[in-house]
């Protein structure tokens, strides 16, 4: 079930060049200064059914959890297939959410219960499980310390011996605080989080809160969305070191893909 990526490379059309007029600069749209480009490099295939929560790549394997009462599972998944055999299926009561692998151990956030689930990230048994005082949503790490979001303006950090609140980040975009934060993915010293309900990606600076960069999927979301109407939004960032690329995919989508963020951008 290990990544195995073709050099197969596909360049979004990014700028859309007018062979009329140049209009009026005052009518022309702002250049997001902060915007972050990027190239795709794969699709892959993704299970339909999957109502994406959490997506992580550890040791080279992809693992994913997913939502919804009843249909709550964390599976390691075949990148190549969209197939997993290797799952965690949750309680009825339990809506799944975001999830994270930390020292060999599996985090699994659950929604409104305000409690987590610890699992051994090899052989997936249940060791341990722990609680927090709000929603939860997304879930990653910084090596050190949990990460969590619940759908506000706030991350959550949290020590990963005692899982604890150590610290608290108000994320701000422009000076306005931005809500919705959803699914996380720590990347090269920064968090990337999806903004829920939109097909926008931040980067944000942990220290600070402050977003750094935007990252707009639209063209792939409004494909995916022609093409497969039963679809749910954008949802899921997974980093991998080794191509240092994103898998990204959303929810009940038929495909994820493969992006590399283009240099020179935030």
């Amino acid at each position: 079930m290990r990544l195995n990526y073709i050099a197969l490379v596909v360049v979004l059309p990014f700028v859309w060049i007018s062979c009329g007029e140049k209009q009026n600069s005052a009518s022309e749209s702002p250049v997001d200064s902060m915007a972050i480009t990027y190239t795709i490099l794969k699709t892959l295939p993704h299970y339909t059914d999957a109502y994406t929560e959490g997506l992580t790549i550890h040791n080279s394997k992809v693992y994913e959890s997913t939502g919804q009462n009843g249909k709550s599972w964390v599976a390691e998944v075949d990148p190549g297939s969209g197939s997993h055999d290797k799952k965690i299926i949750l309680d009825n009561r339990y809506f799944g959410e975001g999830m994270t692998i930390l020292n060999n151990k599996l985090y699994y956030l659950t929604w409104q219960t305000k409690i987590g689930f610890i699992y051994d990230a090899r052989t997936f048994r249940q060791i341990g499980e722990f609680n927090y005082n709000t929603e939860g949503w997304g879930l990653t790490h910084n090596n050190n310390e949990l990460i969590m979001s619940d759908g506000s303006e706030k991350l959550y950090f949290l020590d990963s011996a005692k899982l604890s609140l150590t610290r608290t980040v108000t994320v701000t975009d422009n000076g306005a605080r931005l809500k919705s934060l959803n699914e996380l993915e720590w990347v090269n010293g920064y968090i990337f989080a999806n903004v829920y309900e939109t097909s926008r990606i931040v980067k944000i600076d942990p220290s600070t809160g402050k977003v750094v960069g935007r990252l707009d999927l639209s063209t792939i979301v409004e494909e995916i969305k022609r093409m497969y109407q039963n679809t749910a939004e954008l949802n899921g960032i997974a980093y991998d070191k080794n191509s240092n690329a994103l898998l990204i995919t959303g929810k009940l989508w038929p495909k994820s893909y493969l992006i590399r963020l283009n240099p020179l951008t935030p």
